[in-house]
């Protein structure tokens, strides 16, 4: 009889510890079906891996920001990117578009911090700012950029700029 017992708090026991292991709570389903989501948009090139949700995947020309929270969402990715491409200020990125492919994957580790589809960027033009004209990528130094809107005037370096390092 005791052995029965035994063999039935065993049984219940090992059924609760599975339980307990197999169980998600809402918000981790959440964030699995979010960076799927995002994964699909990213429209992954095949060899190339979308790392998945960063500042700029959550807040790149959202409707509740602004320009200034869009390039620090950009300038925070890149420096992401900075850290894991030890060599990054060696590649040759003269210019939006090319760091935009550099960072959809177009890179020696087919990493990709941003999807290769988003409403902001735009085939051989690269990312846009909120007003739809280009961002410009002022390269500093070999790892310091500022990135800079041209504001509503649509011209680079006058008064109503914004720019972020």
């Amino acid at each position: 009889m005791r052995t029965i017992i035994a063999v039935i708090l065993l049984l219940i026991l090992g059924f609760i510890i599975l339980s307990s292991l197999v169980k998600t709570t809402s918000q981790e389903v959440q964030i699995v079906q979010r960076t799927e989501m995002i994964a699909e948009l990213a429209e992954e090139s095949e060899g190339v891996r979308f790392l998945g949700e960063n500042p700029f995947t959550r807040e790149y020309g959202k409707l509740d920001g602004d320009i200034k929270r869009d390039l620090e969402a950009l300038r925070d990715v890149v420096i992401n990117c900075q850290s894991l491409m030890k060599n990054f200020d060696t590649f040759h990125l003269p210019g939006n578009p090319e760091i935009v492919k550099f960072l959809q994957g177009e890179n020696p580790e087919n990493l990709a911090w941003i999807p290769a589809q988003h409403p902001l960027i735009k085939r051989n033009i690269g990312l846009l700012d909120r007003n739809g004209n280009p961002v410009f990528f002022h390269r500093l130094s070999g790892l310091q950029i500022e990135y800079r809107s041209a504001g509503a005037d649509g011209e680079h370096w006058t008064d109503d700029d914004i720019a972020v390092r």
